[in-house]
Formats: structure tokens, C-alpha cells, sequence
């Protein structure tokens, strides 16, 4: 039992040994370092082309020019002319809006109502009454953050303020800041 413990130990402890192993580092980073590839066949062509010297001092200015990669592909043309019409024809999209107030008291509809005029006029308001429930929903946003961003100012004034997903007007979103 001694014995077979003490076997054990020992190679226990050999096999805990730590190694020192060299890497051929030295190797890899010269083969890193003599990496070559041509790459004129992707680069831009510059033409240099030096002014003739009239005897003043804009002597040394050179002017460069670059080819310009030119658009020649009539269906890509075509596809976003057509892309670009249906686009403008779009007028509601998913979106966000915030809901500020829903109270049965009309003095308060009023007061919410008058803060959002005064210290946000770019949010559109859009108010509802249902008897006997006055509500405000405010602003056109297509973006998610945009109204959490409008939410996390008005929150502390309006504690029952929510965000609502909705249809939007697009126009209306593009006006907000």
C-alpha cells in the first residue's frame, strides 16, 4: 500500500513537472514579416502631371488626377430609379410611439397635454377620449431607441409612461430630432 502510494506520488509529481519547449517563434515571424503580394492591379492609378512653370511661385503644385470608376450598368440604373419611386410612395411604416397620460381627469389631459406643446414641439400629439378615459400618445418614431430616448426624459414627469408599437407616419418620423 506504501509502495503503491509512493509510485503514485512520484509520478504524480514527474508528470507536474513543467517543460520548456521553444517554439520555432523566431522562424515564423521572419516568414511573416517577407509576406509580399502586387497589388496594382486593385489600386488606383494616380497621374501626376507637372503645371508648366509661368516663373511664379505656384511652380511646385502638381495636379492629380484619378480614374473614376464609371456606371455602366443600365438594369442596376433601372432597378434603383424603381426602388427610389416606391420608396417615396410609402407613407406609414411600423414604428414607436410613447404614450404619456391615461387619466379620467380632464384638467390634467389638459396640463400633460400644454408641458409636451412647451418642451418638446417637434413629438406630434395624437389624443384620444374614451369614456371616461383621456389619453395622449406622442411622437413618430421608426427607430426603437429613438423613443427610449424620448421616454427616459419624459418618465420622470409622466411615471405611467409607456412606449407602444404602432403605425407611423414617415414624414412625421423624419422631422424628429
Amino acid at each position: 500500500m506504501k509502495f503503491s502510494f509512493t509510485l503514485l506520488l512520484g509520478i504524480w509529481f514527474l508528470g507536474s513537472c513543467a517543460r520548456n519547449v521553444t517554439s520555432g517563434g523566431s522562424n515564423d515571424q521572419d516568414q511573416i514579416l517577407e509576406y509580399e503580394e502586387d497589388l496594382t492591379n486593385v489600386r488606383p492609378r494616380v497621374v501626376w502631371e507637372k503645371p508648366e512653370s509661368d516663373g511664379g511661385a505656384m511652380a511646385d503644385e502638381t495636379k492629380v488626377t484619378l480614374d473614376a470608376p464609371k456606371n455602366e450598368n443600365k438594369a442596376m440604373d433601372t432597378a434603383l430609379s424603381k426602388i427610389s419611386k416606391y420608396n417615396s410612395t410609402i407613407t406609414v411604416m411600423p414604428g414607436y410611439r410613447l404614450q404619456i397620460f391615461a387619466g379620467n381627469s380632464r384638467g390634467s389631459f389638459e396640463r400633460a397635454k400644454l408641458y409636451i406643446l412647451q418642451n418638446f414641439p417637434e413629438l406630434e400629439i395624437y389624443e384620444s377620449y374614451s369614456q371616461p378615459t383621456y389619453k395622449i400618445i406622442v411622437g413618430d418614431f421608426l427607430k426603437k431607441m429613438d423613443a427610449e430616448r424620448y421616454y427616459s426624459s419624459l418618465v420622470s414627469r409622466f411615471s405611467s409612461a409607456k412606449v407602444l408599437m404602432d403605425e407611423v407616419n414617415v414624414q412625421k418620423s423624419f422631422k424628429i430630432n
